[in-house]
């Protein structure tokens, strides 16, 4: 009896086996394409907050972080002011009264040994739409990093602010400006 050639028999099951496979990978597509999304469903599309459709335009979800719409009201604008203890005690006096030139609050929202640590209190700050300052402060060989808001106009102002950040769990204190 006469042998047939293995090419042959080897190319044909390859035929078969690749069209199967592609057969059942298609299948396999079909049903997970027609089945549910998983998660999907579970939450909840709609928001009462942002409505697309009305006027036909997106609103900017920034807009409540700036009085203008613009920038942010808490975009840094500088990051840490050196204060030299010794250039403020000698510095000459102005020659304005303070009644002429108003008192000014501040708000320290703390003071910390760490740079690292006032800027996360800056960002907690920031993240409530609050923009404060870090201000380095060296004495007796010490470095203090304060958090401060400000300057206000009145006193009222910066226990308002005060207020605010109590309602949000951060102790802080009202001091005169220098």
């Amino acid at each position: 009896m006469g042998r047939s050639s293995g090419f042959g028999t080897w190319f044909y099951g390859f035929l078969v086996g690749g069209v199967v496979g592609v057969a059942a990978c298609a299948v396999a597509a079909l049903i997970i394409n027609k089945a549910p999304i998983p998660f999907v469903n579970k939450v909840d599309q709609s928001s009462s907050l942002i409505n697309p459709i009305s006027g036909g335009a997106v609103p900017d979800p920034n807009k409540p972080l700036s009085k203008t719409g613009g920038d942010p009201l808490n975009a840094p604008k500088s990051k840490v002011v050196t204060v030299d203890s010794q250039a403020s005690t000698d510095a000459p006096a102005d020659k304005t009264s303070s009644a002429e030139k108003g008192v000014r609050y501040v708000v320290q929202a703390g003071a910390f040994d760490s740079e690292e640590v006032a800027e996360g209190r800056r960002a907690e700050l920031g993240m409530i739409g609050i923009e404060s300052r870090i201000i380095k402060k060296t004495e007796k060989n010490k470095t203090i990093y304060r958090v401060r808001l400000g300057p206000f106009g009145t006193e009222k102002e910066a226990n308002s602010m005060k207020a605010r950040l109590q309602k949000n769990s951060i102790s802080s204190v009202v001091e005169k400006a220098n």
